[in-house]
């Protein structure tokens, strides 16, 4: 019976081309990799790897075998997991970087915390954020976009058997730190909006951004804005808004809890155009108890 063991020592063998870095990567001995190797190869019944003065080099059924090793791995690890499953409860979410849901996952854990209880909370972009929750990773999608974007957004929605749920609507902002020349300004003209560079949190078809790539309603094109940073950490972006010339565009606070990080908040024109905030989820599938109290957490915040 092929075992667990010399896949993995095999997929790395094959990986480092040798059985001393492999051995290395493993925590193990020389000796111990080509033992595993060998039987392996004998209970396959043909050699995995041509042996060459300078290491070792897949042979053409052994590139084969590769593939199923990974896939299998992969699998064996997925059904372990599976496994942790059953004896801890888990609630897996998603959002995009967001310092307000930030707080919300903070207290929601401090108030809820229980001892079975074991919590994932990733960020990303939209479009990562989809493939996530599709792809089984999250239960919860957290997620920001644009009004105007609605049609697409539904359309990829369907493609991956996914609904998508409103919490609440805000206005699109340029967020401007203390050290921006135009920090003092109440509104933002046209020509003043050519020059603004960007640092943005992500950077896919969603990113709110795109905002500025759309034909407005009245069949203008909208400036087309450089976002000069792209980051998948809040923490970042806060950062060189406090200290930097870079603007950032985003939603309207959603709540009265306003950021206290002394940033400045802009209406951008197009009012027709608004933030739709909420999460995605698979449309089939019923939210499991952690998930709907999660909602119902958010939901409450979103009342203050």
């Amino acid at each position: 019976m092929i075992e667990l063991k010399q896949l993995k020592y095999f997929v790395v063998c094959a990986d480092v081309g040798s059985f001393s870095k492999a051995a290395e990567i493993l925590y193990t001995t020389q000796p111990n990799v080509s033992k595993a190797i060998k039987a392996l190869e004998e209970h396959l019944g043909f050699a995995l790897f041509y042996r060459k003065s300078r290491g070792i080099l897949l042979s053409t059924r052994g590139q084969h075998v590769y593939e199923y090793a990974c896939k299998a791995i992969e699998d064996i690890e997925m059904l372990a997991s599976f496994s942790q499953t059953d004896r801890i409860e888990q609630l897996q979410i998603s959002s995009n970087p967001s310092a307000w849901m930030a707080n919300i996952f903070a207290d929601f854990y401090n108030q809820f915390d229980v001892e079975r209880l074991h919590f994932q909370f990733y960020s990303a972009s939209v479009e990562e954020i989809i493939k996530r929750v599709a792809g089984y990773q999250d239960e919860l999608g957290f997620v920001y976009v644009m009004s105007n974007q609605n049609t697409a957004f539904q359309y990829i929605l369907s493609r991956n058997h996914l609904e998508f749920v409103e919490l609440k609507k805000t206005q699109v902002m340029l967020f401007l730190g203390p050290n921006h020349p135009l920090y003092s300004a109440t509104e933002i003209s046209e020509e003043e909006l050519k020059k603004i560079k960007l640092v943005q949190c992500y950077e896919d078809e969603f990113d709110l951004n795109n905002y500025w790539k759309i034909t407005n309603s009245q069949g203008k094109d909208m400036t087309t804005l450089e976002s000069v940073v792209v980051t998948n950490s809040n923490c970042v972006m806060q950062q060189l808004l406090q200290t930097s010339d870079l603007a950032n565009i985003s939603s309207g606070y959603i709540t009265n809890q306003v950021d206290q990080k002394k940033l400045k908040a802009i209406s951008l024109h197009e009012k027709e155009n608004v933030v739709m905030f909420g999460y995605i989820k698979r449309s089939v599938e019923d939210l499991s108890d952690w998930g709907r109290q999660f909602v119902d957490f958010i939901l409450g915040q979103l009342e203050k």
